[in-house]
């Protein structure tokens, strides 16, 4: 077989770039971080008060991304979890800085581009989670009652959110303050999920509906 000299490169090139993640990974838990086996940070990742976020084995966080992890809970990846690039996580909060947190379970992940606002209530993601590209989630909202005060003075509100197990959540869509997408469920790209959603439901439009459930078809739509 002919060597070809173009893929041998792209493969040098790729495990160079992995044993820089792993590098940087370990220089992440000399400043605190406490991380399993192979862990990886991507190039120009910023993380910001380091001894409050803590890992499993096989985690790998993708390049240009910022984790702000100050908060009395942090952050925790469980193991095998994978995040693309440029993530925007924030466990801050507009107010009561300190009470947001973020937790995602084993073989997760999250596309890239993604931006969680994990502060006030936080945000609880579950095992076998796969999140789409560009999807929010904010788990805190600003109090609006009084038309006679700017909203930024009415102080915020929050719930949390959480995703359970074994949920697909398509690409750009949203997800507020105070939802659970149940177990098993599927979250149609472009959705804006203001309310709960029963395990093992598909969701979809702006704002999310049902519109069917995965226990009682064998239909496979496209709802990435």
């Amino acid at each position: 077989m002919k060597l070809n000299y173009v893929d041998l490169l792209f493969s040098l090139e790729i495990k160079l770039e992995r044993r820089k993640e792993l590098l940087r990974g370990h220089l992440l838990q000399l400043r605190g971080a406490k991380a399993g086996a192979k862990f990886g940070l991507g190039r120009a990742t910023r993380l910001i008060c380091p001894s409050k976020f803590s890992a499993g084995d096989y985690v790998s966080i993708g390049e240009y991304s910022f984790l702000d992890c100050f908060s009395t809970r942090g952050i925790k990846f469980g193991d095998h979890t994978s995040i693309d690039r440029n993530l925007w996580l924030s466990c801050g909060g507009l107010e009561g800085a300190g009470t947001g947190f973020f937790e995602i379970g084993n073989h997760s992940y999250i596309g890239c581009n993604a931006v969680m606002g994990a502060g006030g209530g936080g945000i609880v993601i579950g095992n076998d989670v796969l999140i789409g590209q560009s999807v929010t989630m904010h788990s805190e909202s600003h109090v609006f009652t009084d038309p006679t005060v700017a909203i930024r003075e009415q102080g915020i509100s929050f719930h949390g959110i959480t995703i359970e197990d074994d949920v697909w959540v398509g690409s750009n869509s949203t997800i507020l303050d105070g939802v659970t997408v149940g177990k098993g469920s599927i979250i149609g790209a472009g959705a804006v999920v203001t309310k709960s959603i029963p395990s093992y439901s598909m969701a979809a439009g702006v704002p999310a509906k049902i519109i069917g459930t995965r226990e009682s078809t064998n239909e496979n739509r496209d709802l990435s």
